[in-house]
């Protein structure tokens, strides 16, 4: 029996769930219903068991079917189950297929998730913890940019978080429209306040036509204008400031980067006179 499963944390339990029972079965993996039709039709396959790609099933039942009640984890802030599969999908490198094998391996015990005690478990697990640190990353060093009123920002990641930090992005900034451009898609949050769903994705080239009128586009001085005010030269500490703004984030923005050249160069001399009315910026 062959089984096509959707690359999404559904797909990847139902499909372990079915491997379980049967251990002969042939796994296909697909993104989506076009994708999974595309493949069918390329191979010659047209027998298959669908799965994840209908009905929208509870993942937390099918982790307790799967794995039961357990949840150990090697650290406290490792997600649980769902959080795991969900961030694994995300590595560019991982593959769906070895994926399912490998948990449906584990044979109910959710340790070997965490534990790291095979060559593929410590493979996936460092695929989990490598997308979190990069989305965690993500949030503390992008700095968005307003275009046309629209809360704009460029992510240059591996991995597919594009979409995460959207929802972080949108949820921080709830009366802002905010657009996340991930390659060649722009994934929008607070889509209401330019006609669109409250989250959805548009091709990258059209996030720059939309507009929103009640913001303006003044952050960036604004920032360095507050950055420069705060900062105490007699108490520079270069060696930790070049910790917490790491070279690999100047690249996640125009403003991180301005950011990490004030850590190597210095500042220019600001005080909070410059925020008094009738100041030049």
């Amino acid at each position: 029996m062959i089984l096509a499963f959707r690359e999404n944390v559904e797909g990847v339990l139902l499909a372990c769930a079915e491997l379980m029972q049967n251990k002969d079965c042939e796994l296909v993996s697909a993104k989506d219903r076009d994708a999974l039709k595309k493949k069918m039709d390329f191979t010659g396959i047209s027998d298959v068991k669908q799965l994840g790609f209908r009905a929208t099933v509870d993942t937390s039942k099918l982790v307790r079917h799967i794995f039961g009640s357990q949840r150990p984890r090697m650290f406290q802030r490792d997600p649980d189950v769902e959080g795991y599969i969900s961030l694994v999908l995300r590595h560019h490198s991982c593959r769906p297929i070895e994926l399912v094998h490998f948990m449906a391996s584990c044979e109910g015990n959710v340790g070997l998730l965490y534990s790291g005690k095979t060559r593929i478990g410590k493979k996936y697990y460092n695929y989990m913890r490598d997308v979190s640190r990069s989305y965690h990353r993500l949030c503390m060093f992008a700095r968005p940019y307003s275009v046309n009123g629209v809360l704009s920002v460029k992510v240059d990641s591996p991995h597919h978080i594009g979409d995460m930090f959207c929802r972080w992005l949108a949820r921080k900034n709830p009366d802002l429209p905010v657009a996340v451009i991930e390659r060649d898609v722009a994934w929008i949050g607070n889509g209401r306040y330019v006609g669109l769903e409250h989250y959805t994705n548009v091709p990258a080239s059209l996030a720059g036509s939309l507009k929103f009128t009640s913001a303006t586009d003044e952050i960036d001085d604004l920032w360095d204008m507050y950055y420069d005010s705060q900062a105490i030269h007699k108490r520079r500490n270069k060696i930790h400031a070049k910790q917490l703004q790491p070279k690999a984030s100047a690249s996640m923005s125009k403003m991180s980067e301005r950011d990490r050249y004030k850590v190597e160069r210095g500042i220019a001399n600001c005080t909070l006179d410059n925020f008094a009315p009738g100041s030049e910026v």
